[in-house]
């Protein structure tokens, strides 16, 4: 089996990050991306604007686009657990799941140029082969690492973003270009990001 860790806030969800993930699942014939949503981001300051429960209902409803695509509870938060790394993920997936190696993680172009700052980078970069999902024509190359990690470029592009979704909801906007039609529904349904 092919398998992708995609790993993020998803705070909610949004049309590009399914994309993303479905495009490199095609790229690289993978059979199954985790889509994990973090509980406890290291990299973000402040809290989440949705609880870990609601980021993840809406991680699920948009993974029923796609087999391909599994909700994941690999970063759920748990009580007195510190911040999720993403060395644990990739341990914890290596010990309990089979696969056919490499791991992948899916990554924007804009974090893979920060993964020399994460928490036990090294290790990470020698565990996993990065599929950096970029803009058409650009590439983004990360720096305070003494090897170089194994990066493919997946070249996928959607213009949602998760603060774009929270402004539109703020002002009644319509979700339609934004996010796939169940997350926009349970968005309205759960009165989430409306303060």
């Amino acid at each position: 089996m092919r398998l992708a860790i995609f790993g993020g806030t998803f705070d909610p969800i949004h049309l590009g990050h399914v994309q993303a993930a479905l495009a490199a699942a095609d790229a690289c014939s993978l059979d199954r991306v985790l889509v994990v949503p973090s509980g406890s981001p290291p990299h973000k300051s402040g809290a989440s604007k949705a609880p870990y429960e609601h980021r993840f209902r809406m991680v699920e409803l948009s993974c029923a686009a796609d087999p391909r695509l599994e909700a994941s509870r690999l970063e759920e938060p748990q009580e007195g657990g510190g911040p999720h790394y993403t060395i644990r993920t990739v341990d914890r997936v290596r010990s309990t799941t089979s696969f056919e190696d490499p791991l992948r993680l899916i990554i924007g172009a804009d974090a893979f140029a920060d993964v020399g700052t994460w928490y036990a980078a090294e290790e990470v970069v020698a565990k996993v082969e990065f599929l950096v999902v970029a803009r058409p024509g650009w590439e983004a190359v990360p720096t305070g690492l003494t090897t170089a990690p194994k990066a493919r470029i997946i070249e996928c592009f959607h213009p949602a973003s998760s603060s774009l979704i929270r402004h539109r909801v703020k002002i009644g906007g319509s979700l339609a270009d934004l996010a796939p039609s169940a997350v926009s529904a349970y968005i309205w349904e759960h009165c989430l990001y409306q303060i």
